[in-house]
């Protein structure tokens, strides 16, 4: 099945780009980074919170951080985009308090002049500066936060799925057991999955899965190695956390962590 990913580290330290061209479907997840890009061929179709979408060549995707959402392509085809993935301190870095915890309000919309735009600073990106890739991630990120949808957003996880998730995030090295969740929520097990999977639209099981592949994302990012993430998130072994990774991510730990790395200085 095809699939080949391109990812290239930046200048200004948090900020990322990776282009995908792939057959696959993702699971559901999520990332700890904002996510700017356009679809640039073929059509792909996914699920989030904020409803079910379809993206098409030129269209903007987004996502927020901690959105659970999926993706599959339509009709089986190819499809590739570009993505620019932003971690939430550098917004709050560069743009102060005013946009502390802002989401994007709409997961995919039309605008072809902003699209050429995010296409564009996707491909200088290699050879910008921290200050002119700054200056474009914010005003992207500000032009997409003014967008606003007619549809009300999704409502809160209800009090017992919020217990769940309190004790997944807790301690996912050590996965909780249906029946103890439904514990803690104060359910029977069968009414714990229905009311887990009614709200977030997945499983306790693979949510900590996901979970646990975010943990190992985020340990490599502080410089732990490959192995000490796979043991930090959770992991039987670092084989087991790369199979997760990349039907997570659509790229492997080791690709991750060369998109982090700042270029080489240019002489």
């Amino acid at each position: 099945m095809l699939h080949h990913v391109i990812c290239t580290p930046t200048a200004l330290p948090g900020l990322r780009s990776v282009e995908i061209l792939t057959q696959r479907s993702f699971p559901r997840h999520a990332h700890d980074e904002y996510g700017i890009g356009v679809m640039l061929e073929g059509g792909h179709r996914s699920w989030s919170g904020r409803g079910q979408v379809e993206a098409q060549p030129r269209d903007i995707i987004t996502v927020s951080p901690n959105e659970l959402h999926d993706g599959a392509s339509l009709r089986g085809a190819p499809r590739r985009w570009g993505m620019l993935y932003v971690e939430p301190t550098v917004i709050a870095r560069l743009a102060g308090a005013e946009w502390a915890g802002r989401e994007f309000s709409l997961p995919t919309l039309t605008d072809p002049r902003l699209a050429r735009r995010i296409a564009t600073l996707l491909q200088r990106l290699p050879d910008a500066c921290p200050d002119e890739a700054s200056e474009g991630v914010l005003e992207l990120f500000g032009d997409l936060l003014e967008q606003r949808r007619a549809t009300t957003v999704a409502a809160l996880p209800s009090r017992g799925v919020a217990r769940m998730l309190e004790r997944i995030h807790d301690d996912p090295r050590h996965a909780p057991s249906l029946a103890e969740l439904a514990g803690i929520a104060g359910l029977t097990p069968f009414a714990a999955l229905r009311r887990f999977r009614r709200e977030l639209a997945t499983t306790p099981h693979a949510y900590l899965l996901q979970y646990r592949v975010r943990q190992a994302h985020q340990a490599i990012g502080e410089g732990h190695t490959l192995a000490e993430a796979a043991l930090i998130a959770g992991f039987a072994d670092q084989p087991h956390m790369t199979r997760a990774f990349v039907r997570q991510f659509g790229l492997t730990p080791g690709q991750w962590r060369s998109s982090i790395r700042p270029p080489p200085a240019k002489r």
